[in-house]
């Protein structure tokens, strides 16, 4: 049984709370879990081909996943699709709904409305938290307050965005400098030590390492 893990940015504590539900489920139904697989994407600005996921389903493989807003949170038709495949040949297991979706109960329309909608109200909450936020800085700036960063705060980057997509290429032991050439296809232009830099702001994996030979500086 594989434990498949999916997070969105660069929140490793999130990560952390996926694995130890998982780890919890198989516990309490003696499921082993041979191997895990984890990555770092949006499932709102990939498509499912795009992430691994979609090579344990070609594989045929079994897994399990904390909740179904790790298959995605917004595409419907696709997110009712893949729970049909997998259950077609194996089975999904849902960590948090203690629920496992098999040949036996894919047809279940409560079974499936009621995993799919909890997918729809996530997508749905996080857009409702991104409305509150551009309210509250509309409302402090129409009374004449700061709404800037707070001391302390890190500055708002191009890269941020794009954060998911740089944590999975880290996280497939790409070298740095081609994912700055990865970056520029994106439309992202960017130097080596404004890019290290980011890496180092965020806590993004390891830092850069740097070494001298002859007087000259070399990075990884």
């Amino acid at each position: 049984m594989i434990g498949y893990i999916r997070v969105s940015d660069s929140r490793k504590a999130d990560g952390e709370s996926q694995r130890e539900a998982i780890k919890s489920y198989a516990s309490k139904h003696h499921l082993e879990i041979t191997s895990w697989v984890e990555e770092h994407v949006s499932a709102t600005t990939t498509e499912l081909k795009e992430r691994k996921i979609s090579t344990l389903i070609a594989s045929r493989q079994s897994f399990i996943v904390s909740d179904i807003t790790r298959l995605g949170r917004n595409k419907v038709m696709q997110l009712i699709g893949t729970i049909a495949e997998i259950a077609g040949y194996g089975e999904l297991h849902l960590a948090y709904n203690d629920k496992v979706i098999n040949q036996s109960n894919v047809d279940d329309a409560e079974v499936i409305f009621t995993v799919v909608g909890q997918s729809y109200a996530s997508a749905v909450e996080a857009q409702k938290r991104s409305e509150r936020a551009k309210a509250g800085h509309a409302k402090r700036k129409s009374k004449g307050l700061a709404s800037g960063r707070q001391k302390g705060l890190k500055v708002k980057s191009k890269l941020d965005e794009h954060t998911a997509f740089v944590l999975n290429l880290i996280d497939s032991k790409t070298p740095k400098a081609q994912i700055i050439r990865k970056l520029e296809t994106k439309g992202i232009q960017i130097s080596r030590s404004r890019f290290y830099s980011w890496l180092e702001d965020r806590g993004i994996q390891q830092k850069v390492a740097v070494t001298k030979c002859n007087g000259q500086i070399f990075t990884q």
